[in-house]
């Protein structure tokens, strides 16, 4: 009995396979060793059959970034079950700095920066991170509105840019450069004094730029 090569169970095994692959390849040896070749050498699959799932590297990058995603999403929600509401923002952070023990982030953020550097001359890859981050950023602004509730909506927002953004630029500094992991726990208390000073000491005007926005 053959098996249809369009069979969907089969296409999803198979892509996760590539995108399992390419997710080792970039975070070992980076974007400049990345091509159709090396990830199928790491999948341990044809470079033909790799080709056959994705035409282009520019769509085997989106699936990739989906794919971090959906791992990323899947190691949050199995400890927001855990935790009640009120400390909800707190493990939100503790996870996003590497702090939540029993809730580790994967082991695979040089990847990010390699699909960072990939959506410079990729358009698609530019939106789909776009996309992720402000999702992200909506995310923390809620419970950011919840925890602290005498904080305006502007506030919440403004924040919640700064917080992503340092989280980005920490990983990149520690799990791409390697600097210290002790780097988590500086990070991690900075965001909370930082909050705590919109909170304590809320500034007057706010930006006139909005956070988020695009050019």
């Amino acid at each position: 009995m053959t098996t249809d090569p369009n069979d969907e169970d089969q296409i999803h095994d198979k892509k996760t396979q590539i995108l399992n692959a390419a997710t080792r390849l970039l975070t070992v040896q980076g974007l400049q060793a990345f091509s159709f070749e090396a990830v199928a050498n790491e999948a341990g699959l044809s470079r033909q059959l790799v080709r056959y799932y994705y035409s282009d590297l520019d769509g085997l990058m989106v699936d990739l970034c989906g794919h971090l995603q959906k791992v990323y999403q899947d190691a949050l929600v199995s400890g927001i079950v855990e935790v009640r509401q009120v400390e909800r923002l707190k493990f939100f952070l503790d996870f996003l700095f590497g702090l939540s023990k029993d809730h580790p982030m994967p082991d695979n953020l040089e990847a990010y920066d390699a699909l960072f550097a990939y959506a410079v001359g990729s358009a698609s890859l530019k939106e789909r991170l776009c996309g992720k981050y402000q999702t992200l950023g909506q995310v923390i602004h809620h419970e950011l509105a919840i925890t602290y509730p005498e904080l305006d909506d502007a506030a919440c927002k403004e924040l919640s840019f700064l917080v992503v953004s340092m989280m980005h630029a920490h990983w990149s500094y520690v799990a791409t450069l390697g600097f210290s992991a002790h780097h988590n726990r500086i990070t991690r208390s900075a965001i909370d004094r930082l909050i705590a000073s919109y909170v304590n000491d809320p500034p007057m005007t706010l930006a006139n730029e909005q956070p988020w926005s695009r050019d």
